[in-house]
């Protein structure tokens, strides 16, 4: 609605900083200072953050007795030009209880310009390029970490989730492929795989920078009818992990591990990436919870209380997708310190190692604990280096994931 009349049209129309010129019938601006001089987290952002979780509280607290929690977040494009508000973690004036750090991230190079480079990025807060990998991870990790930093300085040590991460899936080597569809290659049928090497890559690069910061996150998107040509049906975006273009549709759990039941996981995209093992619940304090795929090796360290400050006899657990692991024999896990255990539980679609760690010590070592996973046909570093191809199944019902470092947040 462009008149700006009754409830309809812009907003800022109707407040009069703007109108169409009745003789050019052009926009014309009438206030051009209109949002000079405002601090937008402050004066915009907290106070509709906080009359939103009211009207939302009101409405949750008839029908539940838990709390609610407020995922708070800021324009992503403007985060290093946006001062984020500081917001006390009560209900005062500047406050918000029970909020969440939520705030998005993205690798803005690969996001924007729809391709994988890992010899060049470029850092935002400094304005310069960066180039070579090592410097890339290095520079994400720490773009990640200050917005850790931001629920422990800026709301009062409230837990972060990234409220948004992914990748461009429509890459820009996609573009000459009039009918990558199915991604099926013309000699066999068989979908071609080596299409989405550089989405596997930016994916796992994604997922190895939360990993390295100990930070949950939300996977965007899921989107149920995304396809080929229009994407995920939004705002000319395809960051869907599932296109119904790229199912088979003929694929069945026997080549898997097989049950002989349908294969629910057809039409993943770089599903390797994201569907990757981590410890989903953790007695103790995590200090190490990452995958690196290309080794096939999971890695988690904790430190726990010492035994006489040990309330429950409760295991780690690590999930283990059969995207990796096909059978348990194809684990070879290490754990430590010495009289620590483990078991491993089957399901349709991964396992779970519990882990308990020794108690039979107080010392320092033994507060300190690792689980260390091997897939098939890794060697363990006193052996001779060995290739390994990558597995070739997918596995995981995702649709959007949270690890689960982020911490125990109880209503203060």
């Amino acid at each position: 609605d462009g008149d700006g009349d009754g409830d309809g049209g812009c907003i800022w129309k109707r407040a009069g900083v703007w109108r169409t010129n009745p003789n050019t019938n052009t926009p014309e601006l009438l206030f051009p200072r209109y949002f000079a001089n405002v601090d937008f987290g402050v004066e915009c952002y907290l106070p509709f953050a906080q009359r939103y979780a009211t009207t939302m509280r009101r409405i949750w607290s008839s029908s539940s007795n838990n709390a609610l929690l407020m995922f708070v977040e800021l324009p992503p494009l403007e985060f290093s030009s946006t001062p984020f508000p500081k917001i006390s973690s009560d209900s005062t004036d500047d406050g918000l209880s029970n909020a969440v750090n939520a705030t998005h991230w993205y690798d803005g190079v690969t996001l924007f310009t729809r391709s994988w480079k890992s010899y060049f990025s470029y850092d935002t807060r400094s304005d310069s390029p960066i180039f070579g990998y090592k410097n890339i991870f290095k520079m994400h990790c720490s773009q990640l970490s200050d917005i850790k930093k931001l629920g422990v300085d800026r709301m009062e040590n409230a837990p972060t989730l990234i409220g948004e991460c992914g990748i461009a899936y429509d890459m820009r080597h996609l573009d000459g492929l009039q009918h990558y569809g199915t991604c099926r290659n013309s000699k066999d049928q068989k979908i071609d795989s080596s299409l989405f090497g550089p989405q596997l890559a930016a994916m796992d690069h994604t997922l190895r920078c939360l990993e390295e910061n100990l930070l949950s996150f939300t996977l965007w998107n899921y989107t149920s009818d995304n396809t080929n040509k229009g994407g995920d049906s939004w705002n000319g975006e395809d960051l869907s992990i599932y296109s119904e273009e790229q199912k088979r549709g003929d694929l069945k759990d026997e080549e898997v591990h097989g049950d002989g039941e349908s294969f629910i996981y057809d039409g993943l995209r770089a599903a390797r990436a994201f569907v990757r093992p981590y410890a989903r619940c953790v007695a103790g304090k995590v200090m190490v919870n990452k995958f690196d795929m290309q080794k096939g090796v999971f890695l988690f360290k904790g430190k726990s209380s010492s035994s006489s400050e040990l309330k429950y006899d409760v295991p780690t657990e690590i999930f283990v997708p059969k995207l990796w692991c096909l059978k348990e024999s194809d684990m070879s896990i290490k754990v430590s310190p010495e009289g620590s255990r483990f078991e491993v539980d089957e399901f349709d679609h991964w396992f779970i190692v519990k882990y308990w760690h020794s108690s039979d010590s107080s010392s320092r070592d033994h507060q300190q604990h690792m689980v260390e996973i091997r897939g098939p046909g890794m060697k363990t570093p006193s052996q001779s280096p060995q290739s390994r191809i990558l597995p070739r199944s997918l596995s995981l019902p995702a649709v959007t994931m949270t690890t689960p470092s982020i911490p125990f947040f109880a209503k203060r």
